[in-house]
């Protein structure tokens, strides 16, 4: 939205489009990650934890859909020039289009993660698919599909957003877990993902760097384009999160480990403070998205 309106043709409507992307990645990645954690961890709630957990899942996932649809709508009308959001040629096009087979991929994958709420047994296993789906949606738009080699291009999004979506879908249930009454066990259950995590974030960066190289055939360029600007601003971000984490490792998790008295408040409200710059990182992405890389003027939609 900033990049949007700090070009000389600027649009509303497109700007407004870079929040609801922002919005609907927040939305669909942190819920599959909390499919992540719930398949990974949720065996280690207690029983208040387990019952919000659903819940969570249903919530996150209705949001993205409706932020999606919302977004869906939106580009249609900017594609109209504002003048007609029903043009059933507009919609055909749209849909016919990788942006939506995206679309059509990241909905269904959020049906299937709402699964998760049901009292079925396979309901945790279909709603794992469903994530799977979620994070595979935005590796059949944008960037991925425009560079070469696409096969590396979208393993490499496909790697760094299911360790993404697994960090930024861990963070709600941790706030809770931090605050049990039983610290040491919830301490255990933080110092465990956190060793997951840790490892993960590796990940994180080796794609991430990878990504970078890819679609900056001139890294030497990257602060004379709109999505250098935008990708300075993430990764500026993402040290913030760096420093969360180091934070919580080195510091309030021992503490509440230790019983220390306010620890577990404490490290709620720093997991708390986490997700705000998460949500951060995720409008950086948005107008990351809305610009081809090493080149100021021209926009993409993805």
């Amino acid at each position: 939205m900033i990049i949007e309106f700090l070009q000389p043709d600027a649009s509303f409507l497109d700007g407004v489009t870079v929040l609801l992307r922002a919005g609907y990645y927040a939305a669909s990645l942190g819920t599959a990650g909390l499919v992540m954690f719930g398949a990974g961890f949720g065996h280690r709630l207690n029983a208040a934890e387990k019952r919000l957990l659903p819940r969570w899942i249903v919530a996150g996932a209705v949001l993205a859909l409706l932020l999606s649809v919302a977004a869906m709508a939106l580009r249609v009308l900017v594609l109209t020039a504002g003048a007609d959001l029903f043009d059933p040629t507009v919609w055909t096009a749209v849909m016919r289009s990788r942006i939506g087979d995206a679309f059509v991929l990241r909905v269904a994958g959020l049906m299937l993660v709402m699964a998760y709420a049901l009292l079925w047994r396979a309901g945790p296993f279909i709603a794992v698919v469903g994530a799977v789906a979620v994070i595979a949606s935005y590796a059949a738009m944008g960037h991925s599909m425009l560079y070469r080699p696409r096969q590396e291009i979208a393993a490499l999004v496909l790697v760094h957003l299911s360790v993404v979506a697994f960090w930024v879908g861990s963070l709600l249930p941790l706030a809770l877990v931090a605050q049990r009454r039983e610290q040491a066990s919830a301490a255990e259950l933080i110092t465990d993902w956190s060793h997951v995590a840790l490892g993960a974030m590796a990940l994180v960066v080796a794609s991430g760097a990878l990504l970078i190289w890819y679609l900056s055939p001139r890294l030497d360029l990257i602060t004379g384009s709109w999505w250098g600007y935008g990708l300075i601003a993430k990764l500026a971000l993402v040290a913030g999160l760096m420093g969360f984490a180091a934070w919580h490792n080195l510091r309030l998790t021992p503490a509440l480990t230790r019983g220390e008295a306010g620890a577990d408040d404490a490290l709620a409200r720093s997991i708390k403070l986490e997700i705000i710059v998460v949500l951060a990182v995720f409008w950086a992405v948005a107008e990351m998205v809305s610009v081809h890389p090493i080149d100021i003027g021209h926009r993409i939609q993805g």
